[in-house]
């Protein structure tokens, strides 16, 4: 979650997903949704970082070993509060490289792709790879080579002044930087569309970005090792960012 000037953005989206996916997985929150509210704003306070990023993680609890789900046993809940991790004003002009995994969209039998969960040891080894090859972020793609998201973040194409993004499914997390794009660009009148993308669409975009709540909006530069022709912070690209950082000033 990203907190600007002491407050969070969208804080009751994330609240009504972290609610949602505890009761998809059998966990019973011990607390209610404003004593939540409050302990996050007091973690905050105490860390006297105004601007940062809140990360609310729920687990089981303390459990014995094996598989079996124990009702008896409060669940843990940790916030944890650190500075937002700066990045520069170069790399948001000029844009950061991505790395394709084809075939690398993973979908867990009978687990809603609505649930937000920790399991993720897969996006982590492929965003590992990615970095280590100087790529900031490994985006993946299903078995009929389609675009579905990022390790971390949801991606977007601009083709013809029309936004596009990836429909969510089975293999796509609706974020909610995403959400709160889409809903800036019909305030703003902008055309998009939720729809599968192609691998071909990414290289043949005019403007081609990521979001998360951290990144807010990072242009692309490069694709795998191909440098691409309609790179960095682009016209419709900047306006949406300006849009959202407005939106992100009036919620606080």
């Amino acid at each position: 979650m990203r907190v600007y000037s002491g407050k969070i953005f969208r804080l009751e989206h994330h609240l009504d997903r972290l609610f949602q996916s505890a009761r998809s997985i059998f966990i019973e929150l011990p607390i209610t949704r404003n004593e939540i509210r409050s302990a996050i704003y007091a973690a905050i306070k105490l860390n006297g970082l105004s601007n940062s990023i809140v990360r609310l993680t729920v687990t089981r609890g303390e459990l014995d070993s094996g598989v079996n789900v124990d009702y008896s046993s409060p669940p843990t809940i940790v916030i944890l509060v650190k500075p937002v991790k700066a990045i520069s004003k170069k790399t948001y002009k000029e844009g950061i490289g991505i790395k394709l995994y084809k075939k690398s969209a993973i979908r867990t039998q009978g687990i809603s792709n609505k649930i937000k969960s920790c399991n993720y040891l897969s996006n982590i080894i492929l965003r590992e790879n990615a970095l280590k090859e100087n790529f900031f972020e490994a985006i993946l793609l299903d078995h009929n080579h389609n675009v579905t998201e990022g390790t971390i973040s949801n991606i977007f194409i601009i083709k013809n002044n029309q936004l596009k993004t990836p429909i969510t499914n089975e293999f796509v997390l609706s974020g909610i930087i995403r959400q709160a794009i889409l809903d800036l660009c019909l305030e703003n009148n902008i055309p998009f569309k939720e729809d599968l993308i192609t691998e071909r669409e990414l290289y043949e975009a005019d403007e081609l970005f990521l979001t998360n709540s951290a990144i807010e909006i990072l242009p692309v530069r490069n694709i795998n090792h191909h440098k691409l022709k309609n790179r960095g912070m682009r016209p419709m690209t900047k306006h949406i960012h300006m849009l959202l950082l407005k939106s992100f000033e009036e919620s606080s």
